[in-house]
């Protein structure tokens, strides 16, 4: 049974489906017009809600895709990666990585980097680039700029490379570098931050971040 009281519209019940402003619903609800919700709960922590309401833009069919589906898509508008450590000196085996870039700082202290894939030669139809980017340093009260090209081959791409040629310092000075990349034809920023912090005189916290963020061709 279907009542319906002080309703101005048109209603149409065919075939279990249920149309406002349709006299042929495809869907168990189908409105031909706008929707409009005025209450709603805050779900924000709660772990049962991880899926996002979507609509097709042709047919105007409502569906959802997992939260999850999201972030991990190869056009991500963000990737986020870190590896800490607390030592006495830099562990070139605790290796960052997002997206296509692997990065640490060696045991001599330099910051270095690579690539993970060839791709950046297959998009750029290229056996060798050169990679361009700025780098920022805070050392101490100090702060400095500078801008850095590295030669990458289809054959060496693997291999780490000098990031900054500028070593991180061996006394207790804590410092901070910024490193920020963008490939050619690659559609991905990568802003890479290294830091060293003392915790004593002799025991350091090492900080690996990697950003990566998707740039849209419009």
């Amino acid at each position: 049974m279907l009542i319906i009281i002080g309703c101005s519209t048109n209603l149409i019940a065919q075939t279990q489906n249920v149309g406002i402003d349709t006299t042929e619903p495809t869907r168990k609800v189908d409105v031909n017009g706008n929707l409009r919700i005025t209450s709603t709960n805050n779900v924000t922590n709660s772990t049962a809600y991880d899926r996002i309401a979507v609509a097709n833009n042709t047919t105007g069919d409502v569906d959802y895709i997992s939260l999850s589906a999201i972030t991990q898509t190869s056009t991500s508008n963000l990737e986020v990666k870190r590896t800490i450590y607390n030592a006495t000196l830099p562990d070139q085996t605790k290796e960052c990585n997002c997206g296509d870039i692997t990065f640490r700082i060696s045991n001599s202290n330099i910051a270095q980097f690579k690539f993970n894939s060839q791709t950046l030669f297959v998009t750029n139809n290229a056996t060798s680039i050169q990679i361009g980017y700025g780098v920022k340093r805070w050392t101490g009260s100090t702060y400095n700029f500078v801008n850095r090209v590295t030669d990458f081959t289809n054959l060496n791409f693997a291999n780490y490379q000098s990031l900054d040629l500028t070593a991180f310092p061996t006394d207790a000075t804590n410092t901070v570098r910024v490193y920020t990349i963008l490939p050619p034809k690659q559609n991905n920023l990568y802003r890479l931050t290294l830091s060293r912090v003392n915790n004593t005189p002799t025991n350091f916290t090492y900080s690996l971040i990697c950003e990566k963020f998707y740039i849209e061709i419009i």
